[in-house]
């Protein structure tokens, strides 16, 4: 019997337990009623159907930030032209896929990897890039593709009016390349104009678009959700807050990513990685939870985290000249 396969038959047996103190739930929230539909110009943009929380796992003894091991190395970035990775996801259809971009001065390109390393391509984006720095996968005009969201989200001298997040359909990833001559920008309004930001995600229950700020010396990352109803193209979205994060100083967040399920969250810092399991739709009551820390590897410059396409296990890279990819296994998955 394999490491998996034990697993699996140790959680039958084993009781529901807390999460670091948070009891799982046991059962599917009732029904949540989202807005209804913005529409912007011609375009209208309904908000999906799924309103629910998905089934979460079962607890392993003492919590599921209990249930990661710690990271291993997969294999090693070989695009030379990917030295300031600041934002990684996997694919969801596409098996042992990630996505990547560099952060501001990198240009509109995106780049495919196995999660071994090896280059599955250089994609073109047509757009302008002021700075990039997270990269996001879910929901968006067509129920049957799955999206990019490329987040030009930076805003160090926080002088910017808004931000923008261009979306594109996911490219099938090929060696040779390509460009993306089809691309959605929506701009996002904070209600105070100049937050800089490094970690977004897009929720694949609501398909809302979520961003957590990077305060300049550390102290509290606040957390802003932009509705799906609003995100169509050349649409600009108040962001919403829907809570925060308080860090010591000299601690930011640098990314952040939710699960295939849209049942568990995480961000990442330098040297942090923080997770909630989702109690709530809207994610208000999860984020005033206290999170728990999964294991963080020591890297150059640690800006990119993403789940793996099928579960909970994580990936993990750093900036600089071929990076490791580390691998932070959940018996979950």
């Amino acid at each position: 019997m394999n490491r998996r396969h034990l697993a699996a038959a140790v959680l039958t047996v084993v009781s529901l337990a807390a999460c670091d103190g948070l009891p799982f739930p046991t059962t599917t929230p009732p029904d949540t009623t989202t807005s209804a539909p913005v529409t912007t110009g011609a375009t209208t943009t309904a908000v999906p159907a799924a309103t629910t929380l998905p089934t979460m796992p079962p607890s392993a003894p003492g919590g599921l930030c209990r249930s990661y091991e710690d990271a291993v190395v997969t294999g090693t970035i070989v695009n030379d032209e990917a030295t300031e990775i600041s934002g990684i996801v996997a694919s969801r259809t596409h098996s042992d896929v990630l996505w990547m971009l560099n952060d501001s001065g990198g240009g509109p390109f995106v780049y495919a990897a196995s999660v071994t390393g090896e280059h599955l391509g250089t994609f073109e984006v047509d757009t302008s890039t002021f700075d990039w720095e997270d990269i996001a996968i879910g929901p968006g005009p067509d129920p049957g593709v799955d999206y990019l969201y490329l987040g030009d989200i930076g805003d160090n001298l926080h002088f910017r009016p808004y931000v923008t997040v261009q979306r594109v359909a996911e490219p099938t990833p090929d060696p040779a390349g390509g460009f993306v001559a089809s691309v959605e920008e929506i701009d996002l309004a904070y209600p105070e104009p100049g937050p800089d930001a490094e970690a977004m995600f897009v929720d694949p229950v609501t398909g809302d678009l979520v961003i957590a700020t990077k305060p300049d010396r550390g102290g509290t990352s606040v957390i802003y959700r932009a509705p799906a109803a609003g995100l169509v193209d050349g649409a600009t979205v108040d962001l919403v807050e829907i809570g925060s994060l308080p860090l010591d100083r000299g601690v930011f967040v640098t990314a952040a990513d939710i699960d295939p399920t849209g049942a568990v969250v995480v961000f990442r810092g330098y040297n942090e990685v923080w997770l909630w399991y989702r109690t709530d739709v809207a994610m208000t009551e999860t984020f005033s939870a206290e999170p728990c820390r999964t294991p963080s590897t020591a890297e150059v410059q640690g800006e990119a985290i993403s789940f793996s396409g099928d579960g909970l296990s994580y990936f993990t890279v750093s900036e600089g000249g071929n990076p490791d990819i580390h691998f932070v296994f959940s018996i979950f998955d």
